[in-house]
């Protein structure tokens, strides 16, 4: 009888533990129109086995944002994106974007919404290990206010240049004005949750008056 060498159970291929989530959460005035604001946060998943959390979990923290600040219930979309790579220092990634149809962009619902948001990504800092963030300086501000732009809406990092910028020391923030040589502007707000780096708060911009103090400190 022939002997057959010993099945090796190891898998190579396998999402692991989640080590990176990235949560974005984006507003539109109807299904088919384009977002006018988005909010993104990066989080580490500080749990060494990368159990910090359960997706279902990631989920019923963002729930309450969906309705908050309507009279009734809104429309949503709802995706979610899992990554693994064998290299880098965040080789699982898991991406969760969700869309809300407000049907209006009035002062109130906006002013809604941000605070449940705020209050979402505080609760997923908790869930996942609340982050350390070293106070952001001028340079990273504006390149993480280029990228959060960039990832928002789909624009070139490169193509856009401050405008307008306005560092916040009671909370460590920066608001960041963006434009890009064909007039398009970006507000963004890094930092908007609590001084966290990793959050930022992204909207269309009003057409923005450059003076030549921009850029001092």
């Amino acid at each position: 009888m022939t002997a057959h060498p010993a099945r090796d159970h190891s898998q190579r291929l396998t999402f692991g533990g989640v080590r990176l989530l990235r949560v974005g959460v984006g507003y539109r005035l109807s299904p088919g129109s384009a977002a006018y604001q988005q909010c993104l946060l990066d989080l580490p998943v500080l749990d060494a086995d990368g159990h910090a959390f359960e997706e279902d979990r990631v989920l019923s923290i963002l729930e309450p944002i969906v309705d908050a600040g309507a009279d009734v219930p809104r429309d949503y979309l709802l995706d979610q994106h899992r990554r693994h790579t064998s290299w880098g220092l965040s080789p699982s990634e898991l991406e969760i974007g969700l869309v809300i149809v407000t049907g209006t962009s009035a002062s109130d619902v906006v002013t809604a919404a941000d605070d449940a948001v705020v209050r979402a990504f505080r609760d997923l800092m908790e869930l996942t290990g609340r982050p350390e963030s070293e106070p952001l300086g001028r340079d990273d501000a504006l390149l993480r206010a280029r990228h959060s732009a960039a990832t928002a809406f789909a624009v070139e990092p490169d193509a856009l240049w401050p405008a307008t910028e306005e560092h916040h020391p009671g909370d460590g923030s920066w608001t960041v004005g963006l434009r890009t040589n064909e007039g398009k502007q970006y507000d963004v707000r890094i930092g908007f949750v609590d001084g966290y780096a990793g959050s930022a708060r992204v909207g269309h911009g009003r057409p923005i008056e450059v003076s030549d103090s921009i850029g001092s400190e």
